[in-house]
């Protein structure tokens, strides 16, 4: 059955960058060429959420209440930019052999799946109307898949 619910889609797609982000880590030993493909992977899934955040959501997003509504939007592109800056750290980090710190960056994206699934899709699950839903689930299903 399909999901009719923005933290349902979401919530799937945090678990499957959170797996990929462990897959990236236990490939520590391969070689070069084998752990960047993984890491490209990673990087490709997380990126297209960020992306889905931004363009589907973000943009079809219309709060009753304004200043409520929009309050949390300038945060959540701060942390995609954090995210998305660290993510080409890692990268060089990679590529140069260099120790990552996945566990620094393993926190930082589950506190930001914790903010969204608590604060930012339910809310929307709650407020838009269901053709407001359903053109982002729409939007997210193109995506994300």
């Amino acid at each position: 059955m399909k999901s009719t619910s923005i933290l349902e889609l979401m919530t799937a797609d945090h678990s499957k960058i959170l797996k990929l982000l462990h897959d990236v880590e236990k490939s520590g030993g391969l070689e070069l060429v084998s752990l960047m493909k993984v890491f490209d992977t990673f990087e490709w899934e997380l990126e297209k959420h960020i992306f889905t955040e931004e363009k589907a959501i973000f943009t079809s997003y219309n709060p009753k209440n304004i200043v409520e509504g929009y309050k949390m939007i300038p945060e959540l592109i701060q942390q995609h930019n954090d995210i998305l800056n660290r993510l080409r750290v890692m990268r060089k980090e990679l590529l140069w052999n260099r120790p990552v710190q996945f566990h620094e960056f393993t926190e930082l994206i589950t506190a930001h799946k914790i903010f969204e699934e608590v604060s930012l899709y339910p809310k929307l699950d709650q407020e838009l109307t269901d053709q407001q839903k359903q053109e982002i689930i729409k939007k997210i299903r193109e995506i994300v898949s």
